[in-house]
């Protein structure tokens, strides 16, 4: 099995056999569809007495997937020994490939070329001929769909506008929707299209497809529509984002941060002030399974939250005023950049895997003196009102506390 050959046989042998079994299984996958982007490199990993196989990385080339296999050694063969049962190792095995994998092949969004965008930006410019204040957010490659035929060609997201350009066989194709006519953006699926956005106006229905990231494009075109829905309803939201006040001034980073911020407050059920501060790839020692859970913590003003990478397994949420202490502990082979959170109530969570250790506990150092400091000065304003109460003086201060 894949896991016998992470454990026992370390030669380059074995991966020359998963190679070509990657080359094979991405050979046939091309041949049944014809839109498929498959890495030709693979690793697999196959559970003991199973037939199923998982990919835990891909490749484009060699020397790629030479450095996916460089890091299993680097990070999992050496630690192997320590498990008891092959159940145990293919757990290890698979929590420590999905952090990788999440963090390393599937970002939140992804960064663009400079170069690449000025392009983009001159194309889009001449083929729409927008005012000089229609900002181009981003662009996508993408198909358009007319009845059962793909158009394929270039999505532009503006401030104010989804645009698609395609000039295929003789043919141009040109849509402009402004972002307040789209009534609903969704994602479906049907008999000729496995992951589509919808956009739905009064007039018509618009189908998009084959992009090479879905998932970024839905959540920009998600915080475009809502963006310019609130602009037009309301300005209560904007005193939360001050960039995004002034439409000209909008970027892409600014919907990515926000996106962020809004999944994070829904996630945990946060307030709406909250800010996230960092997204860092950990693990939390969970008493209950005996493991350390592989997961993110989430950082935020007055929050530490983790969650597990296998959705609903471990969800935490700590109020920095609850915390005592944040305390680096000894890095070892087991236990590498370990910090400790201590509350009052004599619990303890300890966290390892951090990258840049260092700089996220000065941080939460700095955000905890500021929790404590806040407290402190509402404590000195409750006992004040607990003292004019008591004396029959009345008391007319603002204090709200929750």
């Amino acid at each position: 099995s894949s896991v016998r050959i992470l454990n026992e046989n370390r030669g380059r042998g074995s991966l020359g056999k998963l190679l070509h079994l990657g080359r094979l299984v991405g050979a046939l996958d091309a041949v049944l569809d014809s839109n498929a982007r498959v890495a030709p490199f693979r690793i697999l990993l196959q559970v003991p007495g199973s037939q199923v196989y998982s990919a835990i990385a891909c490749g484009a080339t060699a020397e790629e997937i030479n450095q996916h296999w460089e890091w299993l050694e680097q990070n999992l063969l050496h630690t192997l020994s320590v498990f008891d049962n092959k159940e145990d190792i293919v757990s290890f095995v698979k929590g420590k490939v999905k952090v990788r994998k999440l963090s390393y092949f599937h970002p939140f969004f992804q960064e663009e070329d400079p170069e690449k965008f000025r392009e983009a930006l001159v194309k889009f410019e001449s083929r729409f001929n927008f005012p000089e204040a229609e900002k181009l957010i981003t662009y996508y490659s993408c198909c358009c769909w007319k009845g059962k035929v793909p158009r394929q060609g270039w999505l532009y997201l503006s401030i104010n506008h989804l645009c698609f350009y395609s000039f295929f066989l003789g043919k141009e194709l040109k849509l402009i929707i402004p972002w307040v006519e789209v009534q609903k953006l969704e994602r479906t699926s049907n008999v000729f299209m496995t992951d589509t956005v919808r956009v739905t106006t009064p007039n018509k229905e618009r189908d998009f497809s084959t992009f090479l990231n879905i998932t970024e494009a839905f959540r920009i075109m998600e915080q475009l529509a809502d963006v310019t829905l609130r602009r037009l309803l309301d300005n209560e939201i904007f005193e939360l984002d001050p960039g995004l006040q002034d439409p000209t001034q909008i970027t892409k980073r600014d919907l990515e941060a926000r996106a962020q911020n809004e999944f994070f407050r829904a996630f945990f059920r946060l307030p709406r002030k909250e800010k996230l501060h960092e997204v860092v790839d950990c693990s939390l020692w969970t008493p209950f399974s005996r493991c350390h859970t592989a997961g993110r913590m989430y950082t935020s003003d007055s929050y530490i939250c983790f969650a597990s990478k296998e959705n609903g397994c471990c969800n935490v949420i700590i109020p920095l005023r609850e915390v005592i202490s944040i305390e680096k502990m000894e890095d070892t082979s087991l236990l590498p950049n370990p910090i400790i959170v201590s509350i009052r109530s004599k619990t303890a969570f300890q966290f390892i895997e951090l990258k840049d250790r260092d700089t996220l506990v000065e941080n939460l150092l700095q955000r905890l003196k500021e929790v404590n400091s806040t407290w402190v000065v509402i404590g000195m304003l409750r006992e004040a009102m607990n003292i004019a109460l008591q004396n029959g003086l009345g008391w007319k201060g603002p204090l709200q506390v929750i």
